[in-house]
């Protein structure tokens, strides 16, 4: 330690000069041993313009000496070009993954293979889109792998470009002014004019586009062919015709065409007596035959719920019911028949559901949140934005029941915000403002998400703690019918549901051994994928197949993990769709493309959406819910281009049914944890051969696969995964790290509850 002399003493100076090292570090500083080190280490990357890269030489040398010097004429860049050619291997890396398997070397200019196992991670050096083709260069190195020239980064598919930008857009790297008309132009080559229409309000919905009315000129004859051929029509009246329907499509987004540069409806062109387009909507819902003859079908428990039900519905009564079962007991059967023999009387039932996927197994469903205008984030005090003089509003004064099924996920503040709304809009103190309520679902499956909650925060957000949970009569089914064939599958889902089933030390539970595929290794994985998906490379296009099987795991980069798998062994041509990442307000481009690219939160499709024709998928917004388009629908690729997707809806009510699907903006909540917000422009949809297992309740599986390779991190994850199967012998789950030594049984792992 410094002290210094003199009559002042800088105590802050003092403190700084201080130095105190114990022997370790001073012997370590001796003997000049590494004291500092990173690692993984870094690698900078350069990157340049054909002959405009930096050169190092000495004042004594000529110029001309230094333009004749071959070294100088070789930079990382151009020896990775020459790396391409002579080594087939590193064709199959990017530019920057280059170092992780190649070591520079500065002597002779050259990139060598690594023989080392240390790890090194490539980045290259950052580049401002002010900079132009330099900029564009990057783009294309940070997604085309073993180019071995520049003309061959130039060049795409055969066809050589001059610029990189150029090269670059015709990849599909950068986004096009002219996106949104390729995507009508593709749609139109299918020639499916209502489901253009769809897509045309899609479009002015969630694309933004900034010339609406040249759209509506050029593809005004595509969106009204089956007006010409199904109507013998006057061309004065197909204008009225498809702003009729695109204004009823606009309208379940809370818009309309007077908020778009469209022709505007004449005056007589809507009739003031007209019903409005929300109650139509509810009366034209399609009755299934085998839901109107479903009431001969209904097992005891069933039946007598179905019968208490339409008691006091016929008495005109007012009643908030709860229909309690496990996976499996029908619940989904009795409200289907409830709204059949109440609609077949001309009465409205509003059919909603917590989860898009549950709401589209019901004729008519919505999802609760855009049924109700539920706020996103429900506090105490919040409302519904239902107006007392609007069609919404005049809808929930007509119905006769509301149906609100999976009502366990939802948290108890929706569920009093829609007391308090339907009070006020049918002035009435009575719960519900006096509307039969059934509501239906099964606690032992996922509750209310609360992020970063504790156990005690999610059990106060379930609907049992709310005061309504007072007025509310419990009807409970028992006999489960997805399940009836196999009685003691049936039974050890109760007991897991119940979590009455024996546990070992860290809640580790029993797996039946029809049920366990031991682990082996990692060709495990394979074996797994071959018992749920046999046979896959003979399945392409094959519907039926697809809605038959899917594999569950509860986190969605496991879901990433095994449908890149599972889309490497499907049959066809792969096709990589790039998403076009940037953050809101970042004028200073503060943030690299590789950073916003890698982000993969649970709602947003993936940067690189992998797909093959034929290939499943799964929806990821609520387009069209009326249609059938909500969060969660599974659907089937039938064609792919770069602005648009051509699928087929494969569950509930609407499947078989075609649709285009643009690409749009999703952004990332306020919840997700980024210090900004990410705004991505992408097909809303990911490959769906894995989901995850809350995405999947409220479906049943027959052939289903559980993928747990850590314990389930939920309340009633696993219970809800093994519910979606039918039988022991099509259900399979890998066992992995719940093998415990000294037991010969296999064993998963389960959150207490």
């Amino acid at each position: 330690m410094e002290v210094h002399g003199g009559s002042t003493l800088d105590e802050v100076q003092q403190y700084v000069d201080a130095r105190w090292i114990c022997a370790p570090e001073a012997f370590w500083k001796i003997f000049r041993f590494t004291l500092y080190r990173l690692y993984p280490s870094v690698k900078r990357l350069q990157i340049h313009l054909p002959n405009r890269h930096q050169v190092r030489y000495y004042d004594h040398q000529r110029i001309v000496d230094v333009l004749n010097d071959e070294r100088n004429s070789k930079t990382m860049l151009t020896q990775f070009f020459a790396l391409n050619r002579r080594d087939p291997h590193s064709r199959n890396y990017l530019y920057r993954e280059i170092p992780e398997h190649y070591w520079w070397n500065n002597k002779d200019k050259e990139w060598n293979r690594r023989l080392s196992s240390r790890k090194v991670i490539g980045r290259i050096y950052i580049v401002s889109p002010s900079e132009g083709e330099k900029f564009y260069l990057r783009v294309l190195l940070s997604h085309v792998k073993g180019p071995t020239s520049w003309e061959d980064l130039l060049t795409n598919n055969g066809t050589p470009f001059n610029t990189f930008k150029k090269a670059a857009e015709d990849r599909g790297y950068l986004e096009m002014d002219s996106s949104i008309r390729d995507c009508l132009v593709n749609a139109s080559c299918v020639r499916l004019p209502y489901a253009i229409r769809r897509l045309f309000a899609t479009i002015l919905i969630f694309c933004e586009p900034t010339d609406v009315r040249s759209l509506w000129n050029e593809f005004f004859t595509h969106m009204t062919e089956d007006y010409q051929t199904n109507n013998n029509v006057v061309e004065l009246n197909l204008n009225h015709m498809l702003l009729k329907d695109l204004n009823q499509l606009l309208e379940i987004h809370g818009k309309s065409t007077k908020d778009y540069d469209l022709p505007s409806l004449p005056a007589g062109a809507t009739e003031e007596n007209a019903i409005p387009s929300v109650i139509q909507e509810e009366l034209s819902v399609h009755i299934p035959d085998e839901d109107i003859q479903a009431v001969a079908k209904l097992n005891n428990d069933q039946m007598n719920a179905f019968k208490i039900i339409m008691d006091v519905i016929e008495r005109k009564q007012s009643q908030v019911f709860f229909i309690d079962g496990p996976g499996g007991t029908g619940k989904t059967f009795l409200y289907r028949t409830l709204m059949a023999t109440l609609r077949s009387q001309g009465q409205i039932v509003i059919a909603t559901a917590s989860s898009g996927i549950a709401a589209t197994l019901l004729p008519g469903g919505r999802t609760a949140h855009s049924r109700f205008k539920l706020p996103f984030d429900a506090i105490p005090g919040s409302n519904c934005d239902i107006r007392k003089q609007t069609d919404l509003a005049n809808l929930f004064r007509l119905a006769t029941a509301i149906i609100w099924d999976e009502a366990p996920m939802t948290n108890r503040y929706c569920l009093e915000v829609l007391d308090k709304s339907l009070k006020d809009v049918l002035n009435s103190n009575a719960p519900f403002g006096g509307k039969v309520m059934i509501m239906g679902g099964d606690f032992r499956q996922v509750l209310p998400v609360i992020p970063k909650g504790t156990k005690a925060q999610t059990i106060s957000a379930c609907i049992i703690k709310s005061p309504l949970w007072a007025h509310t009569m419990v009807i409970r089914l028992r006999q489960n019918m997805r399940s009836m064939h196999d009685h003691d599958f049936a039974a050890f889902l109760m007991r897991i549901g119940d979590g009455v089933e024996p546990t070992k030390p860290d809640d580790i539970v029993k797996i039946p051994p029809q049920i366990a595929i031991p682990w082996e290794g990692e060709h495990s994985i394979q074996i797994f994928i071959d018992h749920i998906f046999p046979q896959l490379e003979l399945h392409g296009w094959d519907a039926s197949y697809m809605t038959q099987r899917a594999i569950l795991t509860p986190k969605n980069d496991d879901v990433q993990k095994l449908n890149d798998i599972l889309i490497n062994q499907f049959p066809g041509e792969e096709h990589n769709l790039l998403s076009f990442d940037k953050v809101e307000g970042d004028t200073h481009n503060l943030y690299q493309q590789e950073l916003l690219n890698s982000i993969t939160q649970g709602g947003l499709p993936p940067h690189i959406l992998k797909l093959k024709k034929g290939a499943p998928l799964m929806l990821l917004r609520n387009l069209d819910p009326r249609y059938g388009l909500c969060n969660g629908t599974r659907l089937l690729c039938r064609g792919l281009f770069m602005n648009m997707l051509d699928v087929e809806i494969l569950t509930g009510s609407n499947a078989g049914k075609g649709a285009f699907l643009p690409r749009i903006k999703l952004k990332t909540s306020a919840s997700s944890g980024l210090p900004f917000v990410l705004s991505r422009k992408q097909f809303p949809v990911r490959l769906s051969f894995a989901i995850t297992i809350n995405k999947s309740q409220g479906q049943t599986i027959p052939n289903v696969g559980i993928y747990l390779p850590r314990h389930v991190f939920s309340h009633g994850q696993l219970y809800v995964a093994l519910s979606r199967g039918v039988s022991q012998n099509s259900t399979k789950v890998p066992i992995r790290d719940g093998k415990l030594q000294g037991y010969l049984s296999k064993f998963a792992g389960l959150l207490e509850n």
